[in-house]
C-alpha cells in the first residue's frame, strides 16, 4: 500500500509541475506546491473529498490532499491538474491577495448585519464559506474557459462525491454556487434542476457575475454582495418551507428541529477542516494587509473579520494593538524637543506696583492670586527675562501620559466611549514620540492607579497597557504624577486625558504651575462638555493647554492648532 501511495504521489507532483512550468512559466514569484497523499480510510470525513487548502508562511504554497484514489492514474492526473489550477488562480486571480480575501469577508459580514442579522446565525462563521464559494464561480469559470474538458469533468464529479446526500435533496441556498457555475458555463453539470423561481434567481445572479468580465478584480467585493444577497434570499424561501412542513406535519417538527434557522453549506474544493482558501500560520507574514484593513473597518468588524479568517493565533488584546496603531497614520506632532537655555521671550509673573503702566496689570492673573485687590500687594503683571538668549541646540524630551480609566469612561472597544477616544489619541501621540526615540511614562487612574509605567522605549509595552476598560471612580493620583515627573532627568511634555473633575485641584494646580515655569509642556484634554476650564485659567497663564475634547479627532486639532 505503501508503494501504491508513494507512485500515486509521484503522478501527482508531475501533474503539478506539468501545470506550473506550461501553464504559469511566466509567473514569478509561486512556489511548486507541497503535495501531500493521505490514507485516509474508509468512514474518515475526508475519505471522498479530500483537502485542499493554502498556507501561508514563510512561502505561499499549495496544499492537496487526497482522499479515495481513482484506479487510474490518468484521470488521478487530471484531477490533480484542475486542483492545482484552482488553487493557483486563489491566489493568481480571486481572492489575488490576503487584503481581499478580508474585503471579501468584511462584505458579507456588514451585508448580514444591515439586511439579515434577524436570522440570528453565526455569521463570523459561514463568511468563510460564502466568500469561499463566490471566489470559486469566479475561478473555477476562469479556469472552464481556458480548459474546458477538463473542468467541466472535474465538477461534476465533485458534485457527486463531495455531500452526503444527493444534489435534488439539497435545500435551495446550498445548490446556489453549483447552479450558478452551470448557468454561466451553458453546459449541464447533471444538476437537472426543477424549480423555476430558483432557477430564475441563478440565472440573475449569474448575470452579475459575467458582467464587466469574470476576473474583474475591481468587481470581486459587489459580486460577493450579490452573492450574499441571493443567498439570504433563498435561505429565507427555505426556512419558510421548512416551517410550513413543520406545521403541516404532525411529529415532523421534532426531526426538523435541529437543522431549522441553520444555513447548510454545500462542500467546495477548500471549504474543508482548514477552512475556506487561506491558512495563516503566522500573522507576521500579513502585516501590512492586517493594517490596511484595520484602517477600513471598526474595531468590532477587524475583530469578527480576523475570527473569520482564521487567525485563531492573535488574541483579543493583540488584535485591539493592531487597530489602535494602524489608525494612527497621521502621527499628532506634539513638540518633542525643548530649547536648551532661556528663550528671549520667557515670561514670568511679578508684582504690579503703583506706577507701573496700567496696562501691564493682569486682572486675570491677580484674581487667581487672590480674590482682595490691594495695588502694589496682590497686583500682578508678566515680565520678559532679557539677560538669556535661547541656544540654538535643542534637546529630548519625554512623554508623561496620563489616561482617566474609571468607569464613566466606558469599554476601550467602544467607539462611542470616550476610553477609546482617548486611547485611539494616545497610539497617535506615542507613534510620534516612537520616532524621535523618546522615553515615555504611562498612568491611568481611576479611584486607584491602574496602570504603572515607569519612564520607557518599550512602546509595544506601552500600548498594550493602554488596552483596558474602565471601572470605578475618578481620584487624580497628583503624588504618583509628581514622583514619576521628578524622576525624569529631562524637560517634558504631560498629557492628561479626563472625562471627570479633578478632586483635589488646588493641590494639582499648585504643582503644575511649579511644573510649567521649570519649561515643562502641559496638555489638558477634558472629555466632558459640562465640565469646566475656569478651574485650570491659571495653569493656562503659565502656558498649559487647556481644551475641552470628546473625540480623537478633537484631540489631535487641539495640538495641531498649537504647535503649527
Amino acid at each position: 500500500m505503501l508503494d501504491n501511495y508513494e507512485i500515486y504521489k509521484e503522478k501527482a507532483l508531475d501533474s503539478c509541475e506539468q501545470v506550473f512550468l506550461i501553464e504559469y512559466n511566466r509567473s514569478i514569484g509561486i512556489p511548486l506546491p507541497i503535495v501531500t497523499v493521505d490514507n485516509y480510510l474508509p468512514g474518515d470525513p475526508n475519505y471522498f473529498s479530500g483537502q485542499y487548502y493554502i498556507s501561508i508562511g514563510n512561502t505561499w504554497q499549495i496544499h492537496l490532499d487526497f482522499g479515495k484514489l481513482p484506479t487510474s492514474y490518468k484521470e488521478f492526473q487530471e484531477e490533480v491538474r484542475v486542483l492545482t489550477r484552482h488553487e493557483v488562480e486563489h491566489y493568481m486571480c480571486c481572492p489575488f491577495d490576503v487584503l481581499t480575501h478580508f474585503r471579501m469577508l468584511k462584505a458579507i459580514i456588514d451585508t448580514y448585519h444591515q439586511q439579515y442579522s434577524h436570522h440570528l446565525i453565526d455569521i463570523v462563521s459561514l463568511s468563510g464559506s460564502l466568500a469561499n464559494q463566490a471566489a470559486d464561480i469566479i475561478i473555477d469559470t476562469k479556469n472552464f474557459y481556458r480548459h474546458k474538458s477538463e473542468t467541466l469533468k472535474s465538477e461534476i464529479a465533485w458534485i457527486k462525491k463531495g455531500g452526503n446526500e444527493s444534489f435534488k435533496d439539497l435545500k435551495r441556498h446550498s445548490k446556489l454556487m453549483s447552479l450558478t457555475k452551470e448557468a454561466i458555463w451553458k453546459e449541464s453539470l447533471e444538476l437537472y434542476e426543477d424549480d423555476n423561481e430558483l432557477k430564475a434567481e441563478v440565472e440573475s445572479l449569474a448575470i452579475k457575475f459575467v458582467n464587466g468580465e469574470i476576473d474583474n478584480r475591481g468587481l470581486f467585493i459587489s459580486k460577493t454582495i450579490d452573492y450574499t444577497h441571493s443567498f439570504f434570499k433563498l435561505f429565507e424561501q427555505d426556512k419558510q418551507d421548512e416551517k410550513q412542513q413543520n406545521n403541516s406535519e404532525t411529529g415532523s417538527g421534532q426531526s426538523n428541529s435541529q437543522q431549522s434557522g441553520k444555513p447548510q453549506i454545500a462542500p467546495s474544493k477548500d471549504s474543508q477542516e482548514n477552512g475556506s482558501q487561506f491558512n495563516f500560520q503566522s500573522p507576521d507574514k500579513i502585516k501590512e494587509a492586517l493594517i490596511q484593513l484595520a484602517q477600513e473597518a471598526s474595531l468590532g468588524q477587524f475583530s469578527q473579520i480576523l475570527a473569520a479568517a482564521g487567525l485563531s493565533s492573535l488574541t483579543e488584546k493583540e488584535k485591539q494593538k493592531i487597530w489602535f496603531d494602524a489608525q494612527n497614520a497621521d502621527i499628532i506632532p506634539i513638540i518633542e524637543k525643548s530649547p536648551e537655555g532661556s528663550n528671549d521671550n520667557y515670561s514670568y509673573p511679578t508684582t504690579w506696583k503703583l506706577g507701573d503702566p496700567l496696562e501691564e496689570m493682569d486682572m486675570m492673573l491677580s484674581f487667581s492670586t487672590s480674590p482682595v485687590i490691594i495695588p502694589g500687594v496682590t497686583t500682578k503683571k508678566w515680565i520678559q527675562n532679557h539677560v538669556f538668549s535661547a541656544g540654538s541646540e535643542k534637546k529630548d524630551i519625554d512623554l508623561l501620559l496620563i489616561i482617566d480609566t474609571s468607569g464613566s469612561m466606558g469599554a476601550v472597544i467602544d467607539a462611542k466611549t470616550n476610553l477609546h477616544q482617548a486611547v485611539l489619541a494616545a497610539y497617535g501621540i506615542i507613534k510620534y514620540f516612537e520616532s524621535k526615540k523618546n522615553q515615555i511614562a504611562l498612568i491611568g487612574f481611576s479611584d486607584r492607579i491602574t496602570v504603572n509605567v515607569d519612564w520607557t522605549k518599550d512602546y509595544d509595552h506601552i500600548r498594550e497597557q493602554l488596552l483596558l476598560n474602565g471601572s470605578g471612580g475618578t481620584n487624580f493620583p497628583i503624588n504618583r504624577i509628581q514622583s514619576i515627573i521628578d524622576s525624569s532627568k529631562n524637560p517634558l511634555v504631560t498629557v492628561i486625558i479626563t472625562d471627570g473633575e479633578i478632586q483635589n485641584i488646588s493641590q494639582t494646580i499648585a504643582y503644575f504651575k511649579e511644573y510649567l515655569t521649570d519649561g515643562n509642556k502641559l496638555f489638558i484634554f477634558l472629555q466632558d462638555r459640562k465640565s469646566t476650564i475656569e478651574h485650570y485659567k491659571t495653569l493656562t497663564n503659565y502656558g498649559a493647554k487647556v481644551s475641552k475634547t470628546l473625540t480623537a479627532n478633537e484631540m489631535r486639532d487641539s495640538v495641531l492648532n498649537e504647535v503649527i
